[in-house]
């Protein structure tokens, strides 16, 4: 048995609807125990992959696991890619799967090697309005705590993220 790909996520950025879309495909096999593991979370030699393997039920070869770090992504990012690859590696933004859904999971099935004509249907999986809202002089702050990293996250991944560091 083999991890054939990893679900890099943060708090909040749809890994819960890409779970939720992935468990629907029957080429794709996901654990049966929870959603997410934390194996990889910390560097160790000597990893028990068995227990590892338990949380999946024989299907399909694809196995997964979501990875979920908060606040500075650039790090974890590049860490994902010295582990498996930047080739081995797609970057999605949660805009992309709410916005463009059908379309991006096409790229997440193929990418994964599985047909990428299946098509679940749309859904909103734990999406929800907050109460409070984060004022403008919170939003300046964040983004000067978060900008450099940002600006790192677009080198690594080649895309334009200047909507998350706007102060508009």
């Amino acid at each position: 048995m083999r991890v054939d790909f990893v679900i890099g996520g943060t708090q909040k950025g749809g890994t819960s609807a890409l779970d939720s879309f992935l468990r629907q495909h029957p080429g794709i096999c996901m654990p049966t125990t929870r959603k997410e593991l934390h194996f990889f979370d910390r560097e160790e030699e000597n990893r028990d992959y068995k227990k590892y393997h338990a949380n999946f039920k024989p299907k399909p070869q694809h196995r997964v696991y979501s990875y979920i770090d908060r606040g500075f992504y650039a790090h974890q990012v590049r860490r994902l890619f010295n582990i498996f690859g930047k080739e081995n590696v797609l970057v999605l933004l949660s805009e992309e799967l709410r916005n463009q859904h059908q379309k991006t999971l096409g790229r997440v099935f193929e990418f994964l090697g599985v047909d990428p004509s299946f098509v679940p249907p749309e859904a909103s999986v734990f999406e929800q309005e907050y109460s409070d809202k984060i004022d403008n002089q919170m939003r300046a702050r964040l983004i000067d705590t978060f900008c450099y990293d940002i600006k790192e996250l677009e080198r690594l991944v080649g895309r334009d993220l200047s909507s998350w560091y706007a102060k508009t």
